[in-house]
């Protein structure tokens, strides 16, 4: 019998080309990021969360923006490094394949997005937020963050009163 030492396969000498680019990634997110635009991160890993917990109470898709969802996505991973690609955005977005390309196609189309084919897998093709998605991220998770003015305390909802009475 031989030994089962004879049977182990060396491994190659260092991490692959992805697995190197991963980390490098990785390393780089929230280098120079303040602590508002961390807040900012949050904010929107809270509004995945909260996205989810709809469809444990309401039906599934019916109050839903696909759109909205796959912009949550990118803004996370980008600011954090991550790498997303269009098949994950298919599935982040929770509809069909052909709805969720759709979508991207209409992003891009607006210059929210940009896809550029994955330089290690020319097969996989590489989603992130343009300049101008990132700004209009920032802006509104600025806005869903800021304290409410003194002037909405008065905008408070007023008792149902039945017509004609």
């Amino acid at each position: 019998m031989k030994s089962s030492k004879s049977r182990i396969i060396p491994l190659s000498a260092g991490p692959s080309p992805t697995s190197q680019r991963t980390v490098e990634s990785l390393a780089q997110a929230g280098q120079g990021r303040t602590i508002f635009e961390r807040e900012l991160v949050d904010c929107a890993r809270r509004l995945i969360r909260l996205r989810k917990e709809v469809d444990k109470h309401i039906p599934p898709g019916l109050v839903k923006d696909f759109a909205w969802d796959i912009l949550l996505e990118l803004f996370v991973n980008g600011e954090e490094g991550g790498i997303v690609y269009v098949k994950q955005l298919m599935l982040v977005s929770g509809t069909t394949a052909t709805s969720a390309m759709r979508l991207i196609d209409r992003l891009e189309d607006e210059a929210l997005i940009e896809r550029l084919p994955d330089p290690l897998d020319h097969r996989r093709v590489i989603v992130s937020l343009s300049e101008r998605g990132r700004t209009a991220m920032v802006t509104l998770l600025r806005k869903i963050l800021e304290k409410p003015h003194e002037s909405d305390a008065a905008a408070q909802p007023r008792p149902f009163v039945p017509r004609g009475r």
